[in-house]
């Protein structure tokens, strides 16, 4: 079996058929995971399934072409068995570009619950509205190929009864749009992960899953010598079956990509170590004053120098906890910021010696709005052995107070 040649009917069925389960094995854990463990499923998670369900509706258009004759030549099948497959191999076209659209939909939807920059979300709408137009021509030129509709399948009866499309320029047009939004789609965004305060593996780690789109966009390079072949072909139930095949692996790995980036929550109580949590603190690193660099600070630290006179102010960040309940379970995306003020102990004793703990636990608003936490550390200068104590109270080390400020992001 070549890239652009003939296969058999039993492999169509066996591989539309395995990409669907498979489909369908991640649609359910990404179900899983926003139902039944962060407990917020959203827009982008119905267009998913809607994804899904066009992508079945795919398969079983490919199995009842098969049914009737795909894989065989046209001259040994009869004329109702040609006709009869004809129909089936009309539906599939327009239901295939459905399921592709959805699961773009669910990507840019997906970015808009994770991702707070005001800059990011205004190219995400560009991209919602540019395969919204994509998808209204695709559907509308695969249901109108030909006048009337019929004369798609029945033009094999009688070739003067209607007209179509250039089938040629159709498919190769969708097909270059297809492949153009599946790049601009999973380049959008690498900027904004890029810039997120995480160690090397773990922002890595999630450039990867993010880009793994990318392989949808070589599936769909692949599948354009198959798609050539039946554009020119007469013997249609002949090369059709490669072309077939190609197009459930293409509409199936958009699914399974699109799907991998919210499992993290199911994939970080199965493999704790390679994507536990990714909340932390971070304190200036003398080292780097002027690049602006940051280092981790735990207590007891004899590395971590001090941190210099008039630096103490404050640094904002982007932790992964600061995302959208996309990947992390807040309802809307949320930004942290986090201030530290400090002054070092008598006696030489180094104001890095303070442990810090998580953020305060993250608050709800309503729709549009984010969250800023801010957290102040201050030390208490220590007079011999005593701490001294304010009038409320005894502050023995660290005084710590925090409070959360709700902002409207637009």
């Amino acid at each position: 079996m070549s890239m652009s040649g003939h296969a058999s009917g039993s492999a169509v069925v066996g591989v539309t058929i395995a990409m669907t389960c498979l489909a369908g094995l991640a649609v359910f854990s990404r179900l899983f995971a926003r139902l039944v463990v962060v407990r917020n499923a959203g827009l982008d998670d119905g267009f998913i399934v809607a994804a899904l369900l066009f992508s079945i509706a795919t398969t079983v258009t490919m199995c009842l072409q098969v049914k009737w004759g795909m894989g065989q030549h046209m001259n040994t099948l009869s004329l109702y068995e040609s006709v009869q497959s004809q129909k089936p191999f009309y539906i599939s076209i327009w239901v295939y570009n459905l399921s592709m659209s959805c699961t773009k939909f669910s990507i840019l939807l997906q970015y808009l619950r994770i991702f707070p920059q005001q800059l990011f979300r205004r190219a995400c709408y560009v991209m919602i509205g540019i395969v919204a137009i994509y998808t209204c021509w695709t559907f509308f030129s695969a249901v109108f190929a030909c006048w009337p509709i019929s004369y798609f399948w029945t033009k094999l009866k009688d070739p003067d009864g209607g007209h179509c499309l250039n089938r040629f320029a159709v498919w190769f047009a969708n097909a270059g749009l297809n492949i153009a939004t599946d790049i601009a789609t999973g380049l959008l965004p690498m900027r904004v992960l890029r810039d997120l305060e995480l160690p090397k593996r773990q922002k890595y780690a999630l450039m990867i899953v993010f880009g793994l789109g990318g392989f949808t966009c070589v599936v769909s390079i692949l599948r354009l010598e198959s798609l050539y072949v039946i554009s020119k072909a007469e013997d249609i139930t002949w090369v059709n079956p490669l072309a077939a095949i190609w197009s459930s692996v293409e509409i199936n790995t958009g699914i399974l990509c699109s799907c991998l980036p919210t499992l993290r929550s199911c994939v970080s109580r199965i493999f704790p170590k390679l994507l536990g949590s990714m909340r932390g603190s971070a304190v200036y690193n003398a080292k780097q004053q002027g690049g602006g660099g940051y280092s981790s600070s735990s207590k007891g630290s004899s590395n971590t120098p001090q941190l210099p006179p008039g630096r103490e102010g404050l640094r904002r960040k982007m932790p992964f906890d600061a995302l959208g309940r996309g990947l992390t379970g807040f309802s809307e995306p949320t930004q942290s910021s986090c201030v530290r003020s400090s002054r070092p102990y008598e006696g030489g004793s180094s104001a890095d010696d303070i442990e810090f703990t998580d953020m305060p636990t993250p608050v709800e608003y309503s729709r549009g709005q984010i969250q800023v936490t801010t957290v102040v550390e201050q030390d208490v200068e220590k007079i011999g052995d005593v701490a001294q104590e304010d009038e409320t109270g005894s502050t023995r080390g660290l005084v710590r107070t925090a409070r959360t400020v709700s902002n409207s992001s637009s």
